[in-house]
């Protein structure tokens, strides 16, 4: 289980029993909100999360002291009485001063512990994305003119070893495996129909995913984008079936080699664990706040229903017309060469009505605020689609670690 040290701040001018019981109320209720393990301790580890109770006021230098002996952002708990609020706000001040980050996490048990749950994610969604090796498989498609990644930035900034695999590799790879009849067969049980592809479409899908999975596993990627029209115009099939699955599979794997999508896509998982569908941009309702989405394949751990399709441009090989789920869903990219950008939004996906111009899979969220900057400072095509609210996790993120 995940834990959280909790280093405990209190003047020796209160009724120390009072305080004790007052601790351990505080405590033992944050652990009942927690899906993690919360541990006192007057040492951190340097390998976990820490966080500072501030359960009283008149310890702010004591705090200072330790805070300096932490990583930033400094994480403050307070609680509305013994002036731990106050003190608190006066430690975060000189902090700030100083030219430091931090954050006083305040409110009831439950609030106190989705924070320190956010702070985990962060926490680990860093230390996960710094020394990651990420497969670039083919050079990024010709008409991706404001998608690409300074490679001297990932190597500097965050230790990132971009691993560039030609194309022929993995075709060399594809052209040597055979697709399994049992997964053909789990692919087609599992849908509710299966429309253009024949089962030599359907075998040649497979062996695409065999070949692609072969390359991850033997590169250690975590991460992976292919330059996958390569795929259709020399193997008259698609990487909509094995992008799906690796995704599904805990492996971020983005299309056409848009190095910025698939750090967004890559983000998006180690932020919460969960798969996200990488789009076009199909349409822009300003007026209405909706954003449709569309892309020939999708992970199907997030769909409702799917069909088997052919390629939406092509009709060749196999895509995925996936339904998403109506619910709470988070829109997201980050742009530019350094990734020094983001647009995020939050919102309600919607039943979309399928058109027959547009890409397989089609989704429609409705968002919370303006959507104007997609029509006036783009930052790209591609788009990444989460279910679930995360706007918060993810523009802490960014301003944390990204942001210029």
């Amino acid at each position: 289980m995940k834990k959280v040290d909790v280093i405990v701040f209190a003047s020796d001018l209160h009724d120390r029993g009072s305080l004790a019981a007052l601790k351990k109320d505080l405590l033992s209720r944050i652990r009942a909100a927690a899906g993690f393990e919360i541990v006192e301790t007057k040492h951190p580890s340097p390998d976990r999360l820490a966080a500072v109770l501030v359960l009283t006021g008149g310890v702010e230098r004591e705090v200072l002291k330790m805070i300096a002996r932490l990583p930033a952002p400094a994480l403050l708990i307070a609680h509305p009485g013994h002036n731990s609020l106050p003190a608190s706000l006066e430690v975060l001040a000189r902090i700030r001063q100083d030219g430091g980050e931090g954050q006083i996490l305040f409110g009831p048990p439950e609030t106190l512990a989705a924070e320190l749950s956010r702070e985990i994610a962060i926490s680990e969604a860093w230390d996960t994305l710094r020394f990651s090796r990420v497969g670039l498989i083919g050079e990024p498609s010709d008409w991706l003119v404001a998608s690409d990644v300074d490679r001297a930035f990932l190597k500097g900034r965050l230790s990132i070893e971009l691993v560039e695999i030609g194309i022929d590799d993995l075709i060399v790879r594809i052209e040597g495996e055979i697709g399994s009849k049992r997964t053909i067969g789990a692919f087609m049980r599992k849908a509710e129909e299966v429309v253009e592809p024949d089962g030599t479409a359907l075998r040649g899908a497979a062996a695409i995913y065999k070949g692609l999975r072969s390359l991850v596993d033997e590169h250690r990627l975590s991460a992976c984008t292919v330059r996958c029209f390569d795929l259709v115009e020399r193997l008259e099939n698609t990487g909509c079936y094995a992008l799906s699955r690796l995704n599904d599979e805990g492996v971020p794997a983005g299309c056409e080699g848009d190095l910025q999508s698939l750090f967004s896509l890559y983000t998006a998982y180690l932020l919460t664990g969960e798969p996200a569908f990488m789009g076009n941009i199909a349409s822009v309702e300003p007026d209405e706040r909706v954003i449709g989405i569309a892309h020939c394949t999708c992970p199907v751990s997030m769909t409702a229903t799917y069909t088997i399709r052919s390629h939406f441009e092509t009709d060749l090989g196999v895509g995925i017309a996936g339904t998403m789920p109506t619910g709470d869903g988070t829109i997201l990219r980050l742009g530019g060469e350094r990734l020094d950008h983001l647009f995020v939004r939050e919102g309600r996906i919607e039943k979309s009505a399928i058109r027959d111009d547009l890409c397989r899979t089609q989704v429609r969220i409705r968002c919370d605020d303006p959507i104007e900057d997609l029509l006036n400072a783009p930052l790209g095509n591609h788009h990444i689609l989460l279910a679930g609210r995360h706007r918060e996790t993810i523009e802490r993120f960014f301003h944390r670690h990204l942001s210029s």
